[in-house]
């Protein structure tokens, strides 16, 4: 059964709120992610044709995805302490990674613009999995954040191409070590 907010699989791993402030709380040592409920930025639709399956070319954001990105980015390096990020948005049209995992990063920001969000569930199996809403976004902590966390394990859902997902991942740019 899949929960469209956090589940209770403790009283703080996954914490959630319709407050973008609610990202602060993965600093925390107790919390694995943080999901902002919000509404879809986008609305009803409002996709530009490249969201669709079988386009490859990008040509122009509009607007409001833009100001989206900028508005993330900036979320993510304030919580990651960096000042640069990676950004990848993709149209899935089958599910991109099965298997439940902790991605091999400090921490990772997913929002999912159309078609399901990220599931996820406790490293022990316990409890159920939870799954984000429609623009909902989720910050977890990756097996590189520097203080250890119960960890929370995430995979993409099923999608089609009748029912594709357009999804957007930033992650922090680490500093190159300084000689």
């Amino acid at each position: 059964m899949l929960q469209t907010t956090a589940p209770a699989l403790t009283p703080s791993l996954v914490v959630s709120g319709d407050d973008p402030s609610v990202l602060d709380a993965l600093r925390r040592s107790d919390v694995a992610a943080a999901v902002w409920t919000r509404p879809n930025p986008c609305g009803d639709g409002g996709y530009p044709a490249y969201a669709e399956p079988d386009r490859d070319e990008w040509c122009g954001l509009p607007g409001w995805l833009e100001d989206d990105v900028r508005r993330l980015a900036g979320l993510l390096a304030g919580v990651a302490g960096c000042d640069r990020v990676r950004v990848r948005m993709e149209t899935a049209t089958e599910r991109t990674c099965p298997r439940f995992h902790q991605d091999a990063v400090r921490v990772r920001l997913l929002t999912t613009y159309r078609g399901p969000g990220v599931e996820w569930v406790c490293a022990s199996g316990e409890g159920p999995i939870g799954q984000a809403g429609v623009g909902a976004v989720v910050l977890m902590k990756g097996s590189r954040w520097p203080v250890p966390t119960r960890p929370l394990l995430h995979r993409s859902p099923k999608a089609s191409r009748a029912r594709p997902r357009w999804v957007l991942a930033m992650d922090p740019v680490e500093a190159a070590p300084s000689s």
